[in-house]
């Protein structure tokens, strides 16, 4: 059984099964391998990792360290929290199935313009800051309609497109994030824009670093670092653009222990948005398929949130966004009562526990079933949320049952 320790418990022989680093961006360290010297260990503090696994059956082993099974259990307890004390803010001007033709005309016209931008600044060509501005606008007024539309298309990812899907994924999260914070309407337009083009830098980076498949070398991860120099510099010389937009896309990589970069910012040196975008990066990256990384569910990549909270993230922070998403967020895939398998489509309006699902398999006798709504939260209802489960595990490609 694997089992939790802090890295400076971490001795030469022992066996890390997890290095438990994913809130590193860009990362693709070896995750597992024994510890053959002290020197390892300070290399993986100097990374700013605080804590890892280690898997006693291969490797020497500690007293006090924690199981994974009680690390799980902990997680799920702070979820739980999370729920009771949080009240979703649902307050929807239309219904989440009226807002999807718009969102999805957004979705696609932001994927456009975020695609001609990069070929654009490759070619030395000027940022069309207008475009952005307009998207921007048109973006905030579908969160504000109902952002379940917008979260819904964000959940449609191919493994090829990730800084395409990422960045626009990422202004979706953000604009949901700020809608929940009650942010007025222009910091919520400027953080926005700054997801947007929070990764703009990366079309400076060669490409034998940005697509290397294998493991970046130090140098390799130094080049790679400095795509957020690269955006911020990009940025502050464009025309038109905010200073808040400019700050967003400089420290999404920024921690609040130090750990970050490019300037290794503390906590009261990381603007509010910054931090926010910090937080919504990291969820959308490890929720991703990527080369190095099989993309979490949701559910489990927000006890992850919970877990680096407090250390590497914003705890408060944090459970407002959890908050803002829902503890299944949309385009879950949960397991009922009922032994039936569905997507959540919308947040419950008084209880996180109990969403909008669309029923679409039936576990037990593995065989699609027709497609039903269920709203949770009516007092006829006689099914519930079980457990959110990986789509990967049954076979559903959640693609097909996602969008318009």
């Amino acid at each position: 059984m694997k089992k939790k320790i802090s890295i400076h418990q971490l001795r030469p022989d022992m066996y890390v099964a997890d290095l438990n680093c994913d809130w590193i961006p860009h990362h693709n360290y070896q995750k597992e391998g024994r510890i053959p010297n002290q020197a390892t260990i300070n290399q993986l503090i100097s990374r700013g990792i605080k804590d890892v696994y280690i898997d006693p059956s291969r490797g020497l082993d500690v007293d006090d360290a924690i199981p994974e099974t009680e690390v799980a259990h902990h997680n799920q307890q702070k979820l739980d929290q999370a729920a009771a004390t949080l009240t979703p803010d649902t307050q929807h001007k239309v219904s989440a199935q009226e807002e999807m033709r718009k969102a999805g005309k957004i979705h696609n016209e932001a994927k456009s313009l975020v695609t001609n931008v990069l070929q654009d600044v490759k070619t030395g060509k000027a940022i069309d800051v207008e475009a952005f501005d307009v998207l921007a606008d048109g973006m905030v007024d579908s969160v504000l309609r109902n952002h379940n539309a917008l979260a819904c298309l964000g959940r449609i990812r191919e493994k090829d497109n990730y800084l395409l899907e990422h960045s626009v994924n990422l202004a979706v999260l953000m604009g949901i994030f700020a809608r929940d914070m009650k942010l007025d309407r222009d910091t919520m337009h400027q953080a926005v824009v700054g997801a947007m083009l929070h990764d703009i830098g990366k079309v400076m980076i060669p490409d034998e670093v940005l697509h290397k498949p294998g493991k970046l070398t130090d140098d390799e991860f130094a080049i790679m670092r400095q795509h957020v120099v690269h955006s911020r510099e990009l940025l502050k010389k464009t025309p038109g653009i905010k200073p808040l937009t400019v700050q967003v896309a400089a420290q999404h990589h920024e921690r609040i222990d130090g750990s970050g970069y490019p300037l290794g910012l503390h906590g009261c040196d990381i603007c509010r948005e910054g931090k926010m975008v910090a937080i919504a990066d990291v969820y959308d990256a490890i929720t991703a398929d990527r080369v190095y990384h099989k993309g979490l569910p949701p559910t489990a990549a927000l006890k992850k949130l919970l877990e680096w909270s407090g250390t590497h993230l914003e705890e408060q922070l944090v459970h407002r966004f959890i908050r803002s998403m829902g503890i299944y967020p949309v385009g879950s895939l949960v397991k009922l009562k009922s032994e039936r398998l569905a997507i959540v489509e919308e947040a419950g309006e008084k209880d996180q526990r109990l969403p909008i699902v669309r029923v679409i398999y039936h576990a037990r006798n593995r065989q699609y079933l027709p497609a039903e709504i269920i709203d949770l939260s009516r007092p006829s209802c006689q099914d519930e949320i079980v457990q959110a489960v990986d789509p990967a595990r049954w076979g559903i490609r959640l693609n097909d049952f996602l969008g318009i």
